[in-house]
Parts: structure tokens; C-alpha cells; sequence
């Protein structure tokens, strides 16, 4: 562990890093399912979700590979606070509060909204249901059927993530 630590010390996060690891976080869900912890899952496709729909927000808002996602999420937010409202602190990592600003942006930048967004916020908003970034602190929550469908919508969110920011 050492080693990884010392790779990570000095090194900033960039818009850049969070698709690779939201696919990375999609393939230790699918890995904890079929280990037995269908909380565990969920937990890591719903953080999958969340930086694949932070990552297209931030891209369709403009907003350069290289920069720091923490601090141009802070800046698009306040940019588009007059459409997405007021934001409790749990909604930075609310996959419902993404989606929003996924659309806001799309609709503020590009003046139309894509029908695979809207379809993103549907499914984001019936996710949102069954994820908390608190699922971290808890066990034997949720039941392995219902992880199997957040898992099978937390993929097509992976598979998906280029034409949600259109970057073919």
C-alpha cells in the first residue's frame, strides 16, 4: 500500500481521472455482488454513477480535462444555482443532483437537451432512491435482487458517459 500512496502524494485530480475510475469502481461492484455484499455493491455503482455524470456536467459545461473536478464542480454549481435550486451538502454526491446539472448544462451551454440526457435523469432520479453516499457507513442493507438491477442501470451510465458529455 505504501507504493499506491506514494504515487497518489503530490499528484492532483483531474476531470480527466473520474471516467477511468468510475469504470474501475463498476468492476469492483460487479466483483463485491458476486462476493456477497449486495450493499457493498450498490455503495461502488452509485459512486460510479455519480463521477460519470459529474464528469459529463463538467464537460458540457466547458470545463478543461486538466482542471481539478472538486473546484470547477464549485463553479458550474454556482453558475447554475437559478435552475437546480439550493443544495444540501448530501447533493454534491447526489446522483439526482447531477443529472440535474448534467441537463441545466446542456440547456445553458448547448440550448438543447438530448434525449439520452433526459434519459439520464430519469434514471438518475429512480437511483437516487436507493443510494446515499452514507451506504459507506452501513451493512446488509440492501437485497441482492434489488443490487443486481442498480447494477445492470449503474452500467448503462459507464457505457454511456461519452454521449452524455458528447465526446465522440
Amino acid at each position: 500500500m505504501h507504493l499506491v500512496r506514494s504515487q497518489l502524494i503530490g499528484r492532483m485530480e483531474m476531470l480527466q481521472d473520474l471516467l477511468p475510475a468510475a469504470k474501475e469502481r463498476l468492476v469492483d461492484a460487479r466483483a463485491v455482488l458476486t462476493h456477497g455484499s449486495p450493499t457493498g455493491s450498490v455503495y461502488l455503482a452509485g459512486y460510479s454513477v455519480e463521477m460519470v455524470l459529474k464528469h459529463a456536467a463538467l464537460r458540457v459545461d466547458r470545463v478543461s480535462l486538466t482542471a481539478p473536478p472538486k473546484a470547477a464542480a464549485a463553479v458550474t454549481r454556482a453558475r447554475l444555482k437559478a435552475e437546480v435550486g439550493e443544495v444540501e451538502p448530501e447533493h454534491y454526491h447526489s446522483l439526482r443532483f447531477w443529472a440535474l446539472i448534467l441537463r441545466a448544462a446542456w440547456r445553458s451551454r448547448r440550448g438543447v437537451v438530448p434525449e439520452i440526457v433526459n434519459e439520464a435523469v430519469s434514471k438518475a432520479e429512480r437511483l437516487y432512491q436507493g443510494w446515499m453516499v452514507d451506504m459507506r457507513y452501513r451493512s446488509m442493507m440492501i437485497a441482492p435482487k434489488d443490487a443486481m438491477e442498480f447494477f445492470r442501470h449503474a452500467s448503462w451510465f459507464v457505457s454511456h458517459a461519452a454521449e452524455l458529455a458528447r465526446e465522440r
